[in-house]
């Protein structure tokens, strides 16, 4: 595990030991804790979606850039 995921758990489980103690109850504290994972699963599919096509888009203007000035120095 690297160092942010094992940061990512500690505010998890700091996050869900106040809602217990903020509601009172258990199961209304895990009915919050599940809408709040639900949402933080979303939230990284759409961010690892986003940088992988950024990523693509990147290699893409790279491999054209590269092209470009192979023809401009070996030209036909």
């Amino acid at each position: 595990m690297d160092k942010k995921t094992i940061l990512h758990i500690i505010f998890l489980l700091l996050l869900s030991s106040a809602l217990v103690y903020l509601t009172g109850s258990f199961f209304m504290a895990l009915g919050i804790m599940m809408l709040l994972l639900l949402i933080d699963s979303f939230l990284r599919k759409y961010d690892n979606k986003r940088r992988r096509e950024w990523e693509e888009q990147q290699q893409a203007e790279d491999n054209h850039l590269e092209n470009d000035k192979d023809e401009d120095q070996h030209p036909i």
